[in-house]
């Protein structure tokens, strides 16, 4: 079961600076703190103390739970509350709302034969970094494979531990800079192709930009694959009151809310 979400107080402890315009931000709180227990793609809300100048918070998926009071996101400037988030320094206080929402489901267990192909492109890379994580710290890095695509090779970040990790990774980039040239579903259909020749069982999770999530969600359909996509959508709140974060999906009913439904959703309920 996830985690109960709680709404504390933190300081900055540690923001580091990544090629390519990206950051992770580490904090801390006073006391032990549920995001400790967030699952890979689970969600934090954060805001600074900035008056009236930017009142909602910010979502931002769990990059890692370092212990029971620490914490960090992976973020990139797009706009005033990335930046303010980007120089924030450290002993600067936040509030955190977390973790929310539902995450992706746990890595296959060893002898289970199913293979997870995690799909990452630019700041969708937190979920399925800590995704990969998780998996290689319980024995399963075997069960997961990433495919991890950018611009260029600045925007491949924090690969190093994957290796460590013994996690099999896939890179590409649109510049040929690093990796395969061109989109990352590229290579990830044909690791796709080859599963199905060989029998082998596969299921798909991804996070990142739409269009790229448009055609992860294409090749899971037309290889009938279980496939879940962590999405993206401006929300205030994080808890499902603003709804503003309304998702198209199948069924009785027209929208989920990507806060409290999601961020991760099956491929085939999304109405795309």
């Amino acid at each position: 079961m996830p985690a109960s979400p709680a709404q504390f107080q933190v300081e900055v402890v540690a923001n580091r600076a990544l090629t390519g315009g990206y950051f992770v931000l580490e904090m801390a709180s006073s006391q032990a703190n549920p995001v400790a227990e967030a699952e890979p793609g689970q969600f934090v809300m954060l805001r600074g103390e900035w008056g009236r100048d930017l009142l909602n918070g910010r979502a931002f998926s769990v990059l890692q739970p370092i212990d029971d009071r620490r914490f960090s996101i992976m973020a990139k400037v797009f706009g005033r509350g990335t930046a303010r988030l980007r120089d924030a320094r450290e002993g600067e206080r936040l509030t955190v709302t977390g973790p929310l929402g539902r995450g992706f489901p746990a890595a296959p267990a060893p002898g289970d034969g199913r293979t997870q192909l995690l799909v990452a492109g630019g700041v969708g890379l937190p979920p399925l970094h800590l995704h990969a994580r998780v998996a290689a710290a319980s024995g399963r890095a075997q069960a997961v494979e990433l495919f991890y695509g950018g611009r260029s090779a600045d925007d491949l970040v924090l690969t190093e531990a994957l290796a460590d990790w013994s996690v099999a990774t896939t890179l590409a980039t649109e510049d040929g800079s690093r990796g395969n040239a061109g989109f990352v579903t590229a290579p990830l259909l044909e690791r796709v192709e080859a599963a199905a020749r060989a029998g082998e069982r596969v299921e798909l999770l991804a996070c990142g930009p739409t269009p790229m999530l448009r055609a992860v969600r294409a090749i899971g359909l037309e290889h009938d694959l279980p496939t879940y996509l962590c999405l993206e959508e401006m929300m205030a709140c994080g808890f499902g009151v603003c709804l503003g974060c309304a998702v198209p999906v199948y069924g009785p009913k027209p929208y989920k809310y990507c806060c409290t439904d999601g961020p991760v959703f099956e491929a085939r309920e999304v109405r795309w």
